[in-house]
């Protein structure tokens, strides 16, 4: 490796995975790519002590994007019971800056970096630059947030989307989710449009049909649509692309989000086919007078499975030009 002093350690911290990667804060090049099982670890700092065995240097940058809230130095993952400060990264790893952020956040900010081979066209016309962007998707959970065009350049602004309410439009729809999550008295996005809402999906449909559902995972759900083995995974993946339609069309109106809308999240690259195939189109534009609005934005899904570690690394190089700092030194030796 090229003794590099742009060159930063950048990792992702999902729920199910942890992906790590050295990636200069430039050029956005990535190298050393790993991606590990989440539950092999008791937390991120264990996570990166192992992964720091792997590289042969040591960046003197650290960033991290993060699937939950970070609030006052303190990040915590929104659907696992691990928090940490940035202290806890310097006890592992001698770093001048240390930078953690929301996934969304992250992502949010690579997406003026990302190219073609990034992306995938699901509806809607060629990308407006210089306007609102929104990026949005589900994984274990749902993250939302947006990028705004001022005259400094590009600002993300995080949300906690996921947690707005969801609601049921018809009567099949309230039986649905009725059975999907029962006994609470709020049904936020993010429990119908994860990967734990598919599977709710999938066995309320097959209540509802009176067949006996298989015990799938999420993955296996829309592998099972994909091959046409299993007509009710068809239709549970057919309802939640529907329903992930309807929630993008209101977060993008709710930003007005014209330079497009951007479905990431873990979930995604697998349902590139169903998002393609009309249902989250119509979904998307169905909204009465609004729906030649709404046909004007394109929606666009993120393929890339480094694009939070990039925007990670974007996050990072605004950090250290906030503080004014040139090329110094960034790489101390590997133990």
């Amino acid at each position: 490796m090229t003794n590099y002093p742009r060159q930063a350690l950048v990792g992702d911290i999902g729920h199910t995975n942890i992906r790590f990667a050295v990636v200069d804060i430039d050029e956005l090049t990535v190298g050393n790519y790993a991606s590990l099982s989440t539950g092999m670890f008791s937390g991120p700092a264990e996570a990166l002590h192992a992964y720091l065995k792997s590289v042969p240097e040591r960046p003197r940058m650290v960033g991290l994007s993060v699937a939950g809230p970070v609030e006052a130095g303190r990040a915590r993952l929104s659907q696992l019971d691990w928090s940490f400060v940035k202290e806890d990264i310097a006890q592992v790893i001698e770093a001048e800056h240390i930078c953690i952020v929301n996934e969304f956040e992250a992502l949010a900010k690579v997406l003026p970096h990302l190219i073609a081979h990034d992306l995938q066209p699901i509806c809607g016309p060629a990308t407006a630059e210089g306007r609102v962007k929104a990026v949005l998707g589900p994984g274990t959970g749902l993250g939302v947030a947006a990028l705004v065009s001022g005259s400094t350049g590009w600002t993300a602004l995080p949300s906690r989307g996921g947690r707005a309410a969801f609601s049921a439009h018809t009567r099949d729809e309230f039986g649905l989710l009725a059975q999907m999550v029962p006994a609470v008295d709020h049904i936020a996005a993010e429990d119908v449009l994860s990967s734990k809402g598919l599977v709710a999906l999938y066995q309320a449909l097959a209540s509802s049909k009176s067949k006996l559902s298989n015990h799938l995972n999420a993955a296996e759900v829309v592998k099972m649509a994909l091959v046409g083995h299993d007509p009710v995974a068809r239709d549970a993946v057919d309802q939640f692309v529907s329903w992930l339609g309807r929630f993008a069309r209101d977060v993008s109106l709710l930003y007005g989000a014209t330079g497009g809308v951007y479905l990431a999240g873990g979930m995604v690259p697998r349902l590139i086919d169903p998002l393609c195939a009309g249902a989250f189109r119509m979904a998307f534009e169905s909204k009465g007078v609004d729906r030649d609005y709404l046909s004007s934005i394109p929606v666009t899904a993120i393929k890339a499975a480094d694009a939070g570690l990039r925007g990670a690394a974007v996050a990072l190089a605004e950090l250290v030009a906030e503080r004014g700092e040139g090329r110094a030194a960034a790489f101390v030796p590997a133990a």
